[in-house]
């Protein structure tokens, strides 16, 4: 009697292993016990499993045979029958099956085999009754039948029903992780996004520590910009399932949020987990560069660029581009502008590039014009139509503008009355083709034209350029914009917060004005006041901007907009920041419109090469968004004040 409960508890023992996918612990059980019976017909019956689990269908055949030699009415058809199958035998496999489901037709493991061999062999309506007489028969412990039920539905194509199935898999198996992940895919493939998220969410109320869902959830919100909750479920999930995939996708959200060190140390880790992931690899480049560390960034870009076999195109474009964005941070124009035309093979093409040539920098057959388009954000706009005129002294041009900059772009004409070709300005015409012979992206021109330096600067944009009015009394205007298009993946380091502004309130004898689009309720300081129409474009800023002292901007629209018309404009940058506002570019802090100018530049406030009347002040070092504007605001505040002083010096 104990003989034969070991003997149980050893088979037992083996099939659990077996299950737990332990083949290893699995056959030693089976073997012990045919070293007490070498024709045991059980443990040949398990070490016929085991060898099919290790791929041994040969083996398995032998062994399950001999099972049913010594006893023929035992139940060692189901892996005969698997194993004949996977040996390419399914006229036989069906034979063997046919036997288990005729001795054991309430047998829910054997029903399942039986409609998983007749789908396999091409018997569709046999397979499907197998499938439902499996869940039938399961009833509220149904949860395997009823995941490999809508398996088979989905594999038929049946997707509203599989996935039906597979939430009812998933109520009676709610522990069963893999039944939620299954659901969660075919949710997806089917483009049930809003199900994808509640389904995730309801896996993760009953198991918070799913590191697969808490992934796939953290994904979901990471592509919907909610970056902080993003990044939230993203470090959960690597608590217990750290994956490459993940650290990228954490590292990321990391950097949108501004955490530059937190999202530096994530993707350093999913390079270290994938090394040979060219992606990875160009993101964590990208956050060295944007943490200021271009060196590091320009040494890993033309690495990927000399891989043996190299990347996959798409990541290679998006390294040469990146490449061309360092040579421009490092004054290196030429060639970066060569690298930089890299973006083109990956962003939306205008419409005329399908029908237009592109240009080659020469001279046009007579009568023919340059459509010149754009495609990037507007405060990149404005910064490249200096090129636009260099370009009409070759060809006549027709520059394409969206509606927001129609107005504004009119005012070119100060431009273009020294350009040598005409300049027409329209806003996208689907008929625009019809009059070009060629076309161009704005954001081309410097390279088409060979512009390796700094264009000389004039002001180019406004009704007429802005001038100091040295008759102005009273309190100095100063036009302010702290923070530029959310949708923008550095704005957490670009903008600055409306709290951190508020040491500006305490300087006297300035009235600040909202430089801002439209008003953003609750994001502006409460001692910024609006002016100009409701719904105004950019013509309407740019007057706006004309009755202004000074402009104090973060990196956006405004800052362009006011340095190309030649205002005074003090630049609030991120460190590190955008390639045009590098050292490379810096020259000594304008005086031409501040007589006191002399007095306010210090060591962190320069001067730039793009626009001579700006002056930079940088953040001094790296630090989280929340602690990086305290001694940029405490520089401006003090340059205010000494303006301030100057000006009623000069006034008394």
């Amino acid at each position: 009697m104990d003989e034969n409960r070991e003997r149980t508890a050893m088979l037992a023992r083996g099939h659990a292993a077996l299950g737990a996918g332990d083949a290893v612990g699995a056959r030693a059980c089976f073997a012990s016990v045919q070293a007490t019976d070498a024709a045991d017909p059980d443990a040949l019956h398990g070490l016929a499993c085991v060898a099919l689990a290790a791929g041994r269908a040969d083996l398995a055949i032998a062994l399950a045979g001999r099972a049913l030699r010594h006893a023929p009415g035992g139940p060692y058809h189901v892996v005969l029958a698997r194993a004949l199958l996977a040996r390419g035998h399914g006229d036989a496999a069906r034979v063997a099956i046919k036997s288990a489901i005729v001795s054991r037709p309430d047998e829910v493991p054997v029903v399942l085999a039986w409609a998983e061999i007749m789908d396999r062999t091409g018997d569709t309506l046999a397979a499907a009754r197998g499938f439902r007489r499996a869940v039938r028969l399961s009833g509220r412990h149904g949860g395997a039948s009823r995941a490999l039920h809508a398996r088979f539905l989905w594999r038929r194509g049946r997707r509203a029903a599989a996935v039906e199935q597979m939430r009812q898999a998933v109520r009676h198996a709610p522990d069963t992780a893999a039944y939620a992940h299954e659901l969660v895919d075919m949710l997806r493939a089917s483009g049930r996004e809003a199900e994808v998220e509640a389904t995730l969410r309801a896996r993760l109320d009953h198991a918070p520590d799913d590191g697969v869902a808490l992934s796939d959830l953290g994904t979901l919100v990471f592509a919907r910009g909610e970056m902080r909750a993003a990044a939230d479920l993203l470090q959960r999930a690597m608590m217990g399932h750290a994956r490459a995939e993940i650290c990228n996708n954490l590292g990321l959200a990391r950097m949108a949020l501004g955490d530059m060190a937190g999202a530096e140390a994530a993707l350093r880790q999913a390079r270290h987990m994938r090394p040979a992931d060219a992606r990875i690899t160009l993101n964590h480049l990208t956050g060295l560069f944007e943490s200021g560390r271009h060196a590091l960034a320009r040494t890993g870009y033309e690495a990927m660029l000399a891989q043996t076999p190299p990347p996959d195109t798409s990541t290679l474009d998006r390294a040469r581009f990146n490449l061309g964005v360092v040579r421009l941070a490092q004054g290196e124009l030429a060639s970066g502008w060569v690298l930089w035309e890299s973006r083109l093979a990956f962003l939306p093409p205008h419409p005329s590039a399908a029908v237009l040539p592109r240009w080659n920098g020469h001279s046009l057959p007579a009568g023919g014009r340059l459509l010149v388009h754009m495609a990037q954000g507007l405060g990149d706009a404005i910064h490249f139509l200096r090129y636009v005129p260099l370009a009409a002294r070759r060809v006549p041009v027709v520059l394409e503008v969206p509606p927001a900059l129609h107005r504004l772009a009119l005012t070119l004409e100060s431009a273009m009355r020294e350009s040598g070709h005409p300049i027409e300005i329209i806003t996208p015409d689907i008929n625009a083709v019809g009059y070009a012979c060629c076309q161009c992206d704005l954001f081309s021109l410097p390279h088409v034209l060979g512009v390796a330096e700094v264009p000389d600067f004039v002001p180019y944009l406004g009704e007429q350029p802005w001038w100091p009015d040295g008759g102005r009394t009273g309190k100095l205007r100063v036009g302010l914009c702290h923070a530029g298009n959310p949708a923008y993946r550095f704005d957490a380091r670009r903008s600055i917060p409306a709290a951190a502004l508020a040491p500006l309130a305490a300087v006297g004898d300035v009235t600040f004005i909202s430089l801002h689009p439209q008003a953003r309720v609750g994001t502006e300081p409460d001692f910024v006041w609006r002016e100009g129409p409701p719904n105004s474009d950019l013509l309407d800023t740019a007057r706006l901007i004309a009755t202004l002292d000074l402009v104090i901007s973060v990196d956006t629209l405004a800052a362009h907009l006011a340095g190309a018309m030649g205002c005074p404009v003090w630049l609030l940058n991120r460190f590190g920041g955008d390639w045009r506002w590098s050292p490379a570019f810096d020259v000594p802090a304008p005086s031409r419109s501040w007589p006191d100018a002399g007095a306010i530049a210090t060591a962190t406030c320069r001067g730039s090469r793009w626009y001579p009347n700006l002056r930079q002040f940088r953040q001094p070092r790296l630090a989280p968004p929340d602690h990086a504007w305290r001694e940029v605001v405490e520089d401006i505040c003090a340059a205010l004040r000494v303006v301030v002083a100057g000006r009623r010096e000069a006034v008394s």
